[in-house]
């Protein structure tokens, strides 16, 4: 049955394509498959002209039947009897099914019931993947330009006298405009309806026809474009409101069918600020007559999500080259935006890795030059202390030798001197304080050689490869480098495990993790009242992990903070403090590029401790 079909498709389909033109009302045939006419006398010709007249009225209906879905119905449902009755009713007042648009309305409703073949392929065009169905109230049918005199004249003329006749410019479900000689009645007790309907009988008043369809293939263009493309295409009037979209413009604005936009304007959509910039680019491009070609546009909508747009808005004329709307073609960028700014953030990140690369490369340099006068000073002071130890013993013999020249009266002259020099100088206070200084010059030049070592660890460039190294090491010279980040809020507490193993792991990425959570936590502890606390760091072996511990005394996270602190750019700080990166790079660089895991403990008021979990051994991994 299906190939029969098939084969008489394409037969009706090979009759349309047979060129015709129409010539005093008659139907010409000027070519048939090769057949000319001028091959029959004139009674042959009438006769075949009027069986091709009857076959492409047949084959119209097959191919509107094949294309156009149609409601399953059983032909001894209330349903099918109905319509059956509406069609009968139509035809006795003269509305044809191959010619006439038909259709019923329910009454005082208005909603449609019943359309025949021609109503449903003008009004409700319907084509392989469309959602459009004959689901309508008559106000949907009735276009823009007509709407004033359907409010004025028709519908109030239909309640009073129960029916109109005139001209009416009717509109397709998809906005466009079809002027006909439009009849309208009420049903009567004598059409034995069970309930109320409205009917509607339409002829064109173009010079295309409903029967052929003669002059509907632009528009038979324009309804696939606009079901099919996947870019957002509309059309406005002068006041910027809807006259078609495209499906997938209908979609974006979470309607079902097209002519529920039509009429309306950007602000039934969109949150205000988005809607206003639209009608002023739309009145814009109306005063000028100049287009606006791919601007980006961010959409507010009206549940404040935001998507991006780009659009070209250009002029829209009538047949006289007058300005009469605009159209435009929108294209959603939502995703490419975000993969730019993705990228954006990405190149910005490369930057900064650059720029902080150049700058470890320049400590490490400085912390090299820095070292070697350090070394020059600590030595010269150690020297210093060596010396004045031995002068002190000098100054002791000479201090017994002022004793014993009391009881030499020749010598109490150069005696007072000595002492009088001993007491302006201060001796005994200088030999106090000298050793006790000396000793404190050389801590800090320890201190200054213990942070310049730990510069130029932390900033070396480690090997590309995971290579074994000692973690309390490592965590010992961060808390060197980063000593302005916590000294004046948190007093730092080591239990280092002397027995730990050494980890396979990357030291500048686990120096940069330790960073992260001491910053983190210096900064935890900065928000509380006292603005003073403690951190803690530990370190023990746990099975074949190690396993840090970084506790803090800060002021805590709640539930629903701790479960997103470790998503991109999610930050508490204030502007400027906080970019909302490190516990994300922390995550990556333990769970991603060490295979470890990374557990977070918190409770508010009393503080934080974040868990670290390395494997011990490497995995021969090379590391890009």
């Amino acid at each position: 049955m299906l190939k029969f079909l098939g084969v008489i498709f394409r037969l009706v389909r090979s009759i349309f394509d047979t060129s015709n033109q129409v010539v005093g009302g008659q139907l010409q045939v000027t070519a048939l498959h090769c057949f000319p006419v001028a091959l029959f006398d004139a009674a042959v010709s009438r006769i075949l002209c009027r069986s091709i007249d009857r076959l492409r009225m047949v084959a119209f209906d097959l191919f509107t039947l094949m294309s156009v879905p149609q409601k399953k119905a059983t032909n001894d449902s209330p349903k099918a009897g109905l319509v059956q009755k509406l069609n009968s009713l139509l035809e006795s007042h003269g509305v044809l099914g191959d010619s006439s648009i038909g259709a019923v309305f329910s009454y005082p409703e208005l909603r449609v019931e019943f359309i025949n073949r021609i109503g449903q392929r003008i009004l409700s065009p319907v084509y392989e993947g469309s959602d459009v169905s004959e689901d309508f109230q008559l106000s949907d049918i009735v276009s823009l330009e007509s709407k004033r005199l359907y409010d004025s004249q028709v519908y109030p003329m239909l309640q009073v006298s129960g029916s109109w006749s005139g001209s009416l410019t009717l509109k397709d479900l998809w906005g466009g405009d079809i002027p006909a000689e439009v009849s309208i009645w009420n049903s009567g007790p004598k059409d034995g309806l069970d309930g109320r309907f409205l009917f509607l009988h339409g002829e064109p008043l173009t010079y295309s026809t409903f029967k052929t369809m003669l002059g509907w293939k632009d528009r038979e263009l324009l309804l696939a474009l606009l079901g099919h493309m996947r870019d957002a295409i509309y059309f406005k009037d002068r006041e910027s409101r809807f006259l078609r979209a495209s499906d997938s413009l209908i979609k974006r604005f979470g309607l079902k069918y097209p002519h529920e936009v039509i009429g309306k304007t950007d602000f039934h959509f969109f949150g205000v600020a988005h809607a206003s910039e639209a009608y002023e680019d739309e009145q814009q491009v109306i005063r000028t007559g100049e287009p606006i070609m791919d601007k980006e546009e961010k959409e507010v909508w009206d549940d404040q999500s935001v998507t991006w747009a780009a659009t070209t808005k250009l002029p829209l004329y009538d047949a006289d080259g007058n300005i009469v709307g605009t159209f435009g073609i929108s294209r959603d960028i939502t995703k490419k935006k975000a993969e730019d700014e993705a990228r954006k953030e990405l190149e910005l990140r490369l930057q900064l890795a650059q720029r902080l690369e150049a700058i470890g490369s320049l400590a490490a340099g400085v912390a090299h030059e820095i070292n070697t006068p350090t070394q020059f000073v600590a030595d010269n002071v150690k020297f210093l202390g060596d010396a004045f130890s031995d002068i002190g013993k000098v100054l002791s013999a000479c201090r017994a030798l002022v004793e014993k020249s009391k009881s030499i009266q020749e010598m109490d002259a150069e005696r007072d001197t000595v002492l009088k020099s001993i007491e302006e100088v201060e001796l005994d206070f200088l030999q106090g304080e000298i050793p006790q200084t000396i000793d404190q010059s050389l801590e800090g030049l320890r201190q200054i050689a213990s942070i310049v070592g730990s510069m130029k660890e932390f900033s070396y460039p480690s090997s590309p490869e995971k290579a074994k190294t000692d973690l309390n090491r490592a965590i010992e010279n961060t808390l060197n480098v980063s000593r302005n980040e916590w000294k004046g809020v948190a007093e730092i507490e080591l239990e280092l495990d002397p027995e730990l193993p050494k980890v396979c792991c990357l030291v500048d990425q686990f120096n940069q993790v330790v960073l992260n959570l001491v910053v983190n936590a210096s900064h935890a502890i900065a928000s509380t009242k006292s603005r003073q606390g403690a951190i803690k760091l530990r370190t023990s072996v746990n099975g074949y992990e190690v396993l840090l511990e970084v506790s803090d005394t800060g002021i805590g996270m709640n539930e629903e903070t701790r479960s997103r602190i470790f998503e991109p750019f999610f930050t508490t700080k204030e502007v400027g403090k906080g970019t909302g990166q490190g516990l994300a790079m922390v995550r990556n660089i333990v769970v991603n590029t060490h295979q470890g895991r990374i557990d977070c403990e918190s409770e508010i008021g009393v503080g934080t401790t974040f868990k670290v979990y390395l494997p011990i051994d490497c995995d021969d991994e090379s590391i890009d």
